[in-house]
């Protein structure tokens, strides 16, 4: 497959910014996704100086879009004061939107429709809406006037109140929720808790160790908020206990060993996708809320070129896109999608696992993590296990930690990769990867330019 336009220019990635990721319900919980997708926007070209009417387009990602801002990335193009006749699409594949937003540019470049976008990604996990099901249905609801003016009769009239962000996290065709799909990965894998403690650990140690060592302040820009500039990430600064006392791991309970379900009930609801039977007094759950991400807000922006228009503009390259692949697999297992998504990135770039030098990969869950790690190491032959081992996975800390802004994490996951580029001067050729509820994956390949 051929990444370069109809004469032969590279496409490239350059200007990269995000917000430091807020904690859901803390900083940014009374800022709008597009607030901030708005802040970096306008970072992205302050920092840059490039001019504004050299944008063909905006790609936006986002999964929990906002009413009040319709197409986001039109929304916010036009409050940039970007060119009025740039294009401007918000693109949704749950946690990959962030990719796929990049992606999309690049295809818009590879077909000759433009040759500069933005791509941005933004969530806002704080603010995702409570739905009053069945309004609409009822006279006495029918309307938002008539809901507020008979609030007191919903439940009553059989109404109900449902969580975006709760329903959201659950796949409508296989009825498990993310953690579950996590949980089913680390039993298949045969991954006990101690095992994935021990991943999410190291990524708490590593992503605190970059930050204190200042080196993902260059690509953040600091937010305002009520309690003052949120700097750093927050889940992770508010975490650091978790690193001096690694025993704290040890101490949280088993999301699936507990009074709302045992691991035996687990296996009874949920069996038919797992490998391996349930045995008595040896199965256990391991799938905890700190081997898990925490919910998160955040946006992040990047412009997507060509290597000729980036010399023309004098804008620095941060990296070549040479190719990305996507993959999916059954929703049950979701996480594992990533396996299947790094080896089309191989196969679409002609490249091989062995030419990589590091590897992003997303933290959902240190079950999907790890999990992927050993799919890939079974079905395609590259030991991905050993390369983690050897420090060339997630150098900086990952999804664990730093948290997971959803549409915005596939930015997150880039930039990572452009400071693992800044930082190891034997970085030529890395691949990152993000899996996504209902099984569908992504991957990036990225090259020293």
């Amino acid at each position: 497959m051929e990444f370069k336009t109809r004469d032969n220019d590279r496409i490239v990635l350059a200007g990269g910014v995000r917000t430091p990721i807020g904690q859901a319900g803390k900083s940014y919980a009374d800022i709008p996704s597009y607030e901030l997708g708005y802040l970096v926007t306008e970072e992205i070209f302050k920092r840059t100086g490039v001019p504004k009417s050299v944008v063909s387009g905006v790609v936006a990602g986002e999964i929990g879009q906002s009413c009040f801002a319709p197409n986001v990335a039109r929304v916010i193009s036009v409050r940039a004061n970007l060119p009025l006749e740039a294009t401007a699409i918000t693109v949704q594949n749950n946690c990959v939107s962030g990719f796929e937003a990049v992606f999309d540019a690049a295809r818009r470049i590879l077909i000759g429709e433009g040759d500069f976008y933005l791509a941005l990604g933004m969530e806002s996990m704080s603010q995702g809406a409570l739905i009053v099901t069945g309004a609409k249905q009822s006279p006495k609801t029918s309307t938002a006037e008539k809901i507020n003016a008979n609030w007191a009769e919903v439940q009553a009239l059989g109404l109900k109140v449902v969580d975006s962000i709760d329903e959201g996290l659950n796949d409508p065709i296989r009825q498990l929720n993310m953690a579950m799909t996590g949980e089913v990965v680390a039993q298949n894998s045969q991954l006990k808790k101690k095992d994935l403690d021990n991943y999410a650990f190291n990524s708490y140690r590593k992503a605190l160790e970059a930050i204190q060592a200042g080196k993902y302040r260059p690509y953040q820009v600091a937010v305002d908020t009520p309690d003052g500039k949120l700097e750093d990430d927050e889940f992770i600064m508010s975490k650091t206990g978790m690193v001096e006392n690694p025993a704290r791991f040890e101490k949280a309970g088993a999301i699936f060993d507990s009074k709302y379900m045992s691991i035996k009930e687990f296996y009874d609801k949920y069996g038919e996708w797992i490998k391996h039977p349930y045995k008595e007094g040896e199965t256990e759950a391991a799938v905890t809320l700190f081997n898990a991400c925490p919910r998160s807000d955040g946006a992040g922006a990047i412009f997507v070129t060509t290597e000729k228009k980036a010399k023309e503009l004098g804008l620095p390259v941060q990296a070549v896109l040479s190719g990305w692949g996507m993959h999916g697999v059954d929703p049950a297992v979701m996480g594992i999608g990533m396996a299947g998504a790094l080896n089309q990135a191989v196969k679409n770039t002609g490249s091989k696992f062995e030419e990589v030098d590091y590897f992003e990969i997303h933290e959902a869950f240190a079950a999907t993590a790890m999990g992927t790690m050993k799919e890939v190491k079974e079905s395609y032959g590259f030991d991905l296990v050993k390369a983690n081992e050897d420090g060339k996975v997630n150098p900086h800390g990952g999804t664990l930690a730093l948290g997971h802004p959803l549409g915005a994490t596939g930015i997150r996951v880039l930039l990572n990769m452009i400071m693992n580029f800044d930082n190891f001067k034997d970085a030529k050729k890395q691949i990152g990867v993000i899996c996504a509820g209902g099984g569908v994956a992504g991957s990036a390949i990225l090259e020293r330019p």
